[in-house]
This record gives C-alpha cells, structure tokens and sequence, in this order.
C-alpha cells in the first residue's frame, strides 16, 4: 500500500469514528511524515521538472548522435529510440513529479519492460541495452548540467542515476519476459524491482 493509499484508508476510519476524534492515528502520521519527507528531498531540484522535460528532444537528439553503430544503425529509423522517450519521460516523472508513488513507479516499470520486450523483438542483444542506457544516461546529465548548477545538480543527478539503473533492470526483465513468464517468475521479480524503488 502506497503513503497516499495508507493515509486515505487511515483518515477514512478516522471519519467513522473508530479512533477517538482528539487522536491522530500513528499510521496517518507516519504516511504524512513519509510524504512530507519526499516532497522536502525533491524541493531543491523540482523546479528543473518542466524544464528537462522541455529538453527532451535535446536528449533524445545526443543519444542518436551517439548511437550510430551497430546495433542501431542497423534499425529502421522509426525503431531505432523504439520507446526510449517514454523511459526517460518515465524517470524525470518519478524523480520529480508529485504524483503518487504507485503511480510514478508504476509508469516507470511499464515502460522499461516494454522497451526491453521490443529490443527483443528487434534482435537486439542484451548488452547493448547496458550501452545505450549509458548513453542516455550522459545525455541527461549534460542537460541536466545546462540547466542549473551545484549543488542543486549533484542531487537531481543522484537520483536520476538510480531511477536509470532501475530503467535498465527493468528493461532487461521486460527482454526476458517471455521465459520468465513461462517458468512462474514474471510478477515475483517485477514485484521486487517495484518494491526496491526509493522515490
């Protein structure tokens, strides 16, 4: 259950009258304190939320630079990003949006998983997924750098690198999707990969 999911149902059961009206329920405050604590940690890089997704075409433009090699040369233009854009959409959401965690998180795994199915469709190799995941890992820091400086920067950055890593983890589940499914370790490892999100 989600903070905002824990606090609806907690204050719910406050509105009943099962707690006494001058008790605040432990678990409405400790979702609160959870919710306040995130929304304190992105503050001091939030307002780069508009802004990089503004920037998207330019990351997107540096990660095709970059990738005029095999595999990628070898792709139709129309798949070589495939859904990349939806990825690294996915990761400035979840690090910086106000959205629910469910919901950031969600979208976030949803879309890696689907790119790591069409990159297998694609006969795309898994290593490649590492390198192009470095790849647009340094296109979005350089905007990233364009757009403030330190040490509002260092601390957008730290938490984009994990939220990457955990794009690629998921991308990389998403390319295996089809045996994992077949042997009853689809929705126990996606499971885990949700759940080891700190965001």
């Amino acid at each position: 259950m989600t903070p905002t999911e824990i606090t609806t149902a907690a204050e719910s059961r406050t509105a009943r009258g099962s707690l006494d009206s001058d008790t605040v329920d432990p678990v409405v405050a400790a979702a609160r304190r959870i919710i306040s604590a995130r929304d304190e940690e992105v503050a001091t890089y939030a307002k780069l939320y508009p802004l990089l997704l503004a920037e998207m075409d330019e990351i997107m433009a540096a990660w095709d630079r970059s990738t005029d090699e095999l595999p990628w040369s070898g792709l139709e233009e129309s798949d070589r990003q495939n859904n990349l854009v939806s990825v690294i959409t996915r990761i400035i959401d979840c690090a910086m949006s106000s959205a629910s965690r469910e919901q950031r998180v969600t979208a976030l795994i949803d879309a890696a998983c689907a790119h790591g199915d069409a990159r297998r469709q694609q006969r795309v190799d898994v290593q490649s997924l590492f390198v192009e995941y470095d790849k647009l890992r340094a296109a979005t820091w350089r905007q990233i750098k364009a757009l403030a400086s330190a040490p509002t920067t260092y601390e957008a950055i730290f938490v984009i690198d994990g939220l990457i890593s955990i794009a690629t983890r998921g991308t990389v589940l998403g390319y295996h999707r089809a045996e994992m499914q077949a042997n009853g370790l689809w929705l126990k490892h996606r499971t885990e990969l949700q759940q080891s999100v700190r965001s």
